[in-house]
């Protein structure tokens, strides 16, 4: 009985015990049961033995009265003791999936330390799940809550014989002694597969895919609880590579986390102090050469003059969630400067996919407008096809909120996304950009021509205007004008400019003459 184990119990035990064998020891040495029995005959008339029996009697029940409530001290323990076993249990798992988190992990290191298999050679990876964050922040929590435990569940199947736990969020981590390399990096891409599978959930499916990034011990890690460190490093630089392969950890992985670690922070004090700002690149009438609008583009610069390539910070920010407060801060100042501007000279404003996630998002764009005073027909809104990958159905009603409050809106970078026919059948735009990598070979590449050509028919069947991004020539901007191309923009203009430059160029003008109609023959 775990009840006896403690050793005051013991010790009150043998106590009691040792005292009844002493007195019933010195009871036979008086012959006090012979005594007993003389005084009750010789003193009937006091009722003694009635008493004895009563005395008896009592103590009989008093002792199964003492048993009973033994027994119940027993499963009031037993009770306590489950209770803890509950709470450690819950302490160390995740109540969703039910596997190990955190602390379990640190759990099952601190035992493996103990049964001196700490030293022994390990494989991990963690698996990052891709996509997650937007179907929680759509569909809401409980079809997330869902994804993720049968994403649980497929692990399971897979890792048969290893360790799993969740680390939290969208993050699991996988672990085996004495794994083979080649076996560990064919469940890694049965992991991959498996997760990217369709998940059906009341009748509609939903797609998640997955970053794996592995490591080992003792070969990457001083031990198994850096072990996971190495991981984490290995599944980031899975993500920034965007490879559909497991990538194992090596000391230049290290290094790129530690850089991009360091990067981020920076970003995180450059949007507090203001470093981030938009600058605004020029859109020009092909016909009259003047200004009609202003895209603005982020721009880093530090405070000893030197510029942070938008393809490093941009893309950060995206992966650590940051470019919605990015976003913000960039649009609440461009529209201020927006105000300075003509009523007829637009704002165009980039809108990244992981905005779009937000229900609120056009709401909150409408209230930036009204709070700083720009007119809702000043802006433009552009967006990529990549946007309606996911739900078609949340862009259009987001964009169809954006239209009638009378905002214009823009489909960027078209015929290198997704769909694009489909889309603009089923959604109304306002304006067609052409993307860069088809005005700059069009006018050597008779196929690219017949492309930009059959773009701008396009707009112009469905009233759109379209305008060209990353015009560099003049021949380029003659030539695309003579199509019917209403719109330009590229360095033959001007490159983005801080806003004070921006309003300088209010005033010029660039004269763009027609081309030789046999150029484009």
């Amino acid at each position: 009985m775990r009840l006896f184990r403690g050793g005051r119990a013991t010790r009150d035990a043998a106590a009691l015990i040792f005292i009844g064998v002493s007195l019933f020891a010195l009871c036979e040495w008086l012959n006090f049961y012979d005594h007993l029995k003389v005084f009750l005959e010789q003193y009937e008339f006091v009722q003694a033995d009635e008493l004895l029996v009563t005395l008896t009697i009592v103590g009989v029940l008093g002792f199964v009265f003492g048993y009973r409530r033994l027994r119940d001290l027993r499963a009031e323990v037993a009770h306590r003791m489950r209770a803890e076993r509950d709470v450690s249990w819950i302490a160390a798992h995740d109540p969703l999936t039910r596997l190990p988190n955190r602390i379990g992990l640190k759990q099952q290191v601190e035992r493996l330390r103990e049964d001196g298999k700490a030293g022994k050679p390990h494989m991990a990876m963690v698996i990052d799940i891709q996509g997650f964050k937007s179907i929680n922040d759509i569909y809401g929590n409980e079809i997330g809550d869902e994804i993720l435990a049968v994403i649980a569940d497929r692990l399971r199947d897979i890792f048969i014989g290893s360790y799993l736990f969740r680390l939290g969020g969208d993050q699991f981590y996988a672990a085996q002694e004495n794994a083979v390399i080649r076996d560990w990096e064919k469940l890694a891409r049965r992991a991959i597969k498996q997760v990217s599978e369709p998940i059906e959930i009341n009748d509609r499916y939903y797609e998640v895919s997955a970053y794996i990034g592995m490591a080992r011990y003792p070969d990457d890690a001083a031990n198994i609880k850096y072990l996971l460190r190495c991981a984490l490093s290995a599944v980031s630089a899975a993500k920034r590579e965007q490879s559909g392969e497991p990538k194992w950890f090596d000391t230049a992985i290290d290094e790129a986390t530690a850089k991009y670690a360091e990067l981020d922070k920076q970003l995180r004090a450059a949007l507090k102090s203001g470093e981030v700002r938009p600058y605004y690149q020029p859109m020009i009438d092909l016909t009259s050469g003047r200004i009609v609008g202003f895209e603005a583009l982020a721009r880093w610069r530090r405070p000893d003059g030197s510029f942070v390539s938008p393809g490093e910070f941009i893309p950060l920010a995206e992966e650590t969630g940051l470019i919605g407060e990015l976003s913000a801060i960039l649009f609440d100042r461009a529209c201020r400067d927006a105000t300075k501007w003509p009523r007829g000279v637009r704002l165009s404003f980039n809108v990244s996919p992981a905005q779009f996630n937000d229900r609120n998002f056009g709401r909150k764009m409408l209230e930036t407008l009204a709070s700083t005073g720009l007119s809702p027909s000043q802006l433009e809104v552009e967006i990529t096809e990549s946007m309606f990958v996911k739900d078609v159905q949340l862009v259009a009603v987001l964009l169809d909120e954006l239209r009638e409050a009378g905002v214009h809106i823009a489909i960027d970078d078209f015929g290198t996304g997704y769909s694009s026919l489909s889309q603009l059948s089923r959604l109304r735009f306002d304006k067609l950009k052409i993307d860069r990598s088809f005005v700059s070979s069009f006018l050597d590449d008779a196929r690219q021509a017949m492309i930009v050509r059959a773009m701008i028919g396009l707009g112009r069947g469905l009233g759109m205007k379209t305008i060209a991004e990353g015009i560099e020539e003049s021949s380029q901007a003659e030539t695309l004008q003579l199509l019917g191309c209403h719109q330009g923009q590229g360095f033959l203009f001007s490159r983005a400019v801080p806003a004070e430059q921006a309003l300088e160029l209010m005033q010029t003008t660039w004269p763009v003459r027609s081309a030789d109609k046999t150029a484009i023959n």
